[in-house]
């Protein structure tokens, strides 16, 4: 089978292919090559040897592998992040050490060689105590945010699933494009911002203030992060038409993590906005 190249680049992996069916020599109900041998005539018995090879054959990624693979990683980050949100008011600096691992962890997963599910577990804690102490620290500026903000990202995943389902929008290279350039530009301003607040005690406006060019920023933002779910759904479609190993379940996990944080985030920071 050909290999299943992907145009997001959290999912795109060296090496990767689909699972190619076994070739038994089975003919039967369920077997690849239909249901009768090639020149025709009723079906041969397998032999035990064929069947024992059949059974052995690893089964491919399924939805409910995903499911549980990404609830897995979700509860992870739940438990630190409560973890997050009661220690962040006497040592914020855990949630910014976090933020600053997680980041370098994600890149280390995306385009490493390897598929290390101990590495995405741990991203998934890490992405906890960061998420959980920014959560906490708007919770104290602006009391119910935190359970808008989930609301509204809950919101946005069913409304990208349904555009994805109903075809309504697709995964293309140039969405891709879109989405992780204005991730990395995303990151370097905020990094910048950080830079900018411990140098001069300033801070960049437009992902700051809450003027009408703020939050116009804050809302492009947003809408670019949501297509993440996009390339998101069709990773996981294409992967199980393929036949993928159902390893890659952890990274189906790890990029619906990624996009579920993002939006949360820029949830949080746009309603801040429009309450301040």
């Amino acid at each position: 089978m050909a290999e299943m190249r992907s145009s997001n680049p959290v999912f795109s992996r060296r090496g990767f292919a689909g699972r190619s069916t076994p070739s038994s020599g089975y003919y039967g109900p369920g077997a690849p090559g239909g249901y009768a041998p090639p020149g025709g005539g009723a079906p041969p018995t397998p032999t035990p040897e064929q069947l024992a090879g059949l059974y052995r054959a690893p089964s491919g990624l399924t939805v409910d592998d995903v499911v549980v693979h990404t609830l897995g990683l979700f509860a992870v980050m739940a438990v630190t992040g409560a973890v997050g949100w009661a220690i962040a008011p006497t040592t914020p600096a855990v949630g910014f050490t976090a933020m600053f691992a997680a980041l370098a962890l994600s890149l280390v997963i995306s385009f490493g060689r390897r598929l290390r599910p101990a590495l995405i577990v741990l991203f998934a804690a890490l992405e906890g105590l960061f998420v959980g102490a920014v959560s906490r620290f708007y919770e104290d500026a602006f009391h119910g945010i935190v359970l808008q903000a989930l609301l509204g990202t809950a919101v946005v995943f069913v409304a990208m699933l349904v555009a994805y389902r109903s075809r309504r929008l697709r995964a293309t290279e140039r969405m891709a494009r879109v989405v992780y350039g204005s991730l990395l530009g995303v990151v370097m301003l905020g990094l910048t911002d950080l830079v900018i607040r411990a140098v001069s005690g300033s801070h960049l406006p437009i992902i700051n203030d809450a003027s009408p060019l703020g939050i116009l920023f804050s809302l492009a933002v947003l809408v670019v992060a949501s297509l993440q779910f996009i390339l998101d759904f069709d990773y996981i479609e294409r992967a199980i038409a393929a036949g993928a190993p159902r390893s890659e379940a952890w990274r189906a996990g790890f990029g619906l993590l990624v996009g579920f944080v993002w939006v949360y985030l820029e949830m949080l920071r746009l309603l801040s906005k429009l309450r301040a």
